[in-house]
C-alpha cells in the first residue's frame, strides 16, 4: 500500500483553505463497494493542523466509518459550504454541548464540532488567515464525513499512526 509522489495527481490543486489534495477515493457519490476497497490517500497542503500534521504529509483515511469517531480523532470531510476536502479534529460529538460566546449549542444526532489544531495567532502570523473550522461554518453533519485519518505514510521521517488528544 505504500505510495509516493508518483501517486499524487498534479492536476488536482486544492483551494488554499482546503488543506488536502485528493489522491485516491473520496468521491461524493461513492458506493459502499467503492468505500470498502481500502484506505484512501490524501496529501496535506496547509498548516491548520500543525504541529501534528504538516503540509507535505501523506495520510491514509479509513472510509468505512459510518458515524463520528471519538473526540480527539482526526477526520477528513467535505466543508459544508462546498465540495472542498478538509482535515480537522473532532472536538465534540452528537449530543455534546459546545460553549459559544452567547451560551451553549447542543449538537444534533448527526452533527460534530470540528476544530483546527494550530492556534489562530500562529496561522495569522504565517499569513494563513483565521482557522476555517466549525467556529466559522458551525456543526458538520455526518453526510460530509469522508473518513478517519489514521496513519501518516510520508514523508519518511514522519511515518506513523496519528494519535488523538
Amino acid at each position: 500500500m505504500p505510495a509516493g509522489p508518483a501517486d499524487l495527481d498534479p492536476n488536482r490543486e486544492p483551494r488554499q483553505a482546503a488543506g488536502l489534495r485528493r489522491v485516491r477515493g473520496a468521491a461524493r457519490t461513492s458506493s459502499i463497494r467503492d468505500r470498502l476497497r481500502g484506505p484512501w490517500r490524501v496529501a496535506v497542503s496547509e498548516r491548520s493542523m500543525a504541529p501534528g500534521i504538516l503540509p507535505g504529509d501523506w495520510l491514509l483515511v479509513d472510509p468505512t466509518v459510518g458515524r463520528w469517531p471519538r473526540r480527539g480523532s482526526i477526520v477528513v470531510f467535505r466543508e459544508p459550504d462546498g465540495e472542498v476536502l478538509a482535515i480537522k479534529r473532532v472536538a465534540a460529538r452528537p449530543g455534546d454541548r459546545v460553549r459559544l460566546d452567547a451560551g451553549f449549542l447542543v449538537l444534533g444526532d448527526d452533527e460534530a464540532w470540528l476544530l483546527s489544531d494550530a492556534p489562530a495567532a500562529q496561522l495569522l502570523e504565517q499569513g494563513g488567515g483565521a482557522p476555517v473550522d466549525s467556529r466559522r461554518y458551525g456543526p458538520v453533519t455526518i453526510d460530509c464525513l469522508v473518513g478517519r485519518a489514521w496513519f501518516r505514510y510520508g514523508p519518511v521521517g514522519r511515518v506513523g499512526r496519528l494519535t488523538g488528544r
